[in-house]
């Protein structure tokens, strides 16, 4: 499993630095210790979000629209949940499958997930998460399955991997991960 500072150490040198990539650092790691960590952190956000406020999933009324740092929890979990199905979809592609080779994303996923974060309450944003988890746990296998270290230029992340998807999504979900933890820390009932 990679740990936040190997993830952190990665993000500096891929997304501050430019001195590498996101295929690159993935090489450097075995597809299940990316997909354990993947599991980890998306476990760990349910214990944080059971440890929220309730007005931590209520907008403040200042914040402009669309500024992540004022994101709800129900907005974190909401573009968490869109990008996870987002990668997995591209890895698919990347790898040679089709849209209609993955299962379907369960429907509260579907109405519930966006890039453009939705406003989910806290229990809306509680079923979320595990559905989204769930569907990461039914694609990732198959992905596996199929990958035979087949790479794609799909995005303006330069040439991909299905590690290096599973990489950008531990990546995304450690982020999102501290988003939430620090929401709990600013909050009295907080961790």
């Amino acid at each position: 499993m990679l740990s936040e500072e190997i993830l952190a150490a990665i993000v500096q040198r891929v997304f501050i630095e430019c001195k590498s990539t996101l295929l690159a650092e993935s090489a450097q790691h075995q597809a299940a210790d990316l997909v354990a960590t993947c599991l980890e952190l998306r476990e760990q956000m349910r214990p944080c979000l059971d440890s929220l406020d309730a007005s931590t999933f209520v907008p403040k009324p200042n914040r402009q629209p669309g500024e992540e740092a004022g994101w709800t929890a129900g907005e974190i979990v909401s573009t968490n949940s869109d990008r996870l199905v987002w990668a997995l979809t591209e890895a698919a592609f990347t790898i040679g499958l089709q849209g209609d080779d993955l299962p379907p994303t369960p429907q509260l996923v579907v109405d519930n997930a966006a890039y453009q974060p939705k406003l989910l309450d806290r229990n809306i944003a509680f079923e979320v998460l595990p559905a989204a988890t769930s569907y990461f746990k039914l694609v990732f296998p198959l992905l596996l399955s199929v990958d035979c270290g087949q790479t794609a230029a799909r995005t303006h992340h330069g040439p991909m991997s299905l590690k290096s998807w599973l990489l950008l999504i531990c990546i995304h979900d450690d982020d999102h991960l501290r988003q939430l933890r620090t929401r709990a820390e600013a909050t009295p009932t907080g961790l």
